[in-house]
């Protein structure tokens, strides 16, 4: 799995240089890691598609990036190159983390002792963002896991303005009753139209046969993954963990280098919002971090 796990800087070097013309995992894992490096050297230009073919797209990239470096501008990827493009990628890599991890500590509100971020908040606060957009009454939230006044708020604002009791809890009927309008509203979208945020892992093994709030998101990561990675199937977006969910699932654990069980664990979870968010948005940022200016 390392030479495909694009976190590791370490992965080992495929067995022959990556050129004009060859198709396999390698060649995706350079087009997605030039594309990052891209955000901060703006002189390589963006490769497209986003495929295992090695094109000319991906060889003006290769050739723009070694003229950078100080290495022979072949268009090949060698490996002194192959080395290079991990080095520069982990480090860019970390300079985003690095900066989106102190924003987030300064969003935590400091009255909050101890600080505890939590899955289904988190999911939550996104619903309500999406809810704030078609219902004036209801405000914005930062997601961040976090059940502070502000979150309290806006949901007693949700249940007010769908006549349900105004607890500020998340009770099973504000879950559920939420997730169907929110369900309502993103299936008449395209995935293109749609941000979500680094969700955090919810401790829950996601199968075929799986329905609910998690499975709405996988479809919707999965979906919009399929739009510009051409090898993965697109899949409907219903919260129902069906065959065409886990035909695409599979297909995204293959071309990653997971097991292709089709199974969503913690493993298979946090590569789909890595590979989701350097695809929607070229940058890794911690789980939990996404601003409401981010999705308004």
């Amino acid at each position: 799995m390392d030479d495909v796990n694009v976190v590791n800087s370490q992965e080992t070097y495929p067995n022959s240089p990556l050129r004009i013309g060859d198709v396999n995992q390698h060649v995706l894992n350079m087009k997605m890691s030039l594309n990052t490096i891209s955000s901060n050297y703006t002189a390589i230009p963006k490769v497209t598609p986003l495929d295992s073919q090695f094109n000319e797209s991906l060889e003006a990239a290769v050739r723009e990036f070694q003229n950078i470096f100080y290495l022979p501008v072949t268009g090949i990827v060698d490996k002194a190159t192959w080395y290079e493009i991990r080095k520069v990628y982990t480090a860019v890599r970390k300079l985003a983390e690095h900066s989106a991890s102190g924003s987030l500590i300064r969003d935590i509100p400091t009255d909050i002792v101890p600080v505890e971020v939590v899955p289904r908040v988190q999911l939550i606060q996104y619903f309500l963002n999406v809810l704030s957009v078609y219902y004036d009454s209801i405000p914005a939230v930062d997601i961040n896991g976090i059940l502070e006044s502000e979150t309290r708020a806006a949901l007693i604002e949700y249940q007010k303005t769908v006549g349900l009791p105004t607890s500020g809890v998340i009770d099973q009927k504000t879950r559920e009753t939420m997730y169907n309008r929110v369900l309502g509203i993103l299936r008449e979208l395209p995935p293109t139209a749609i941000a979500l945020p680094a969700l955090i892992y919810p401790n829950i093994i996601f199968m075929e046969g799986s329905e609910g709030p998690g499975v709405f998101v996988i479809q919707e990561l999965l979906a919009f993954i399929s739009t510009v990675v051409r090898e993965i199937p697109t899949v409907e977006i219903d919260g129902i963990f069906g065959p065409e969910t886990s035909a695409s699932l599979i297909a995204f654990q293959r071309l990653y280098g997971l097991e292709a069980d089709g199974i969503v664990d913690e493993e298979t979870w946090n590569e789909i919002i890595r590979v989701y968010r350097e695809l929607r948005f070229g940058e890794i940022r911690p789980p939990g971090l996404f601003r409401v200016t981010e999705i308004r």
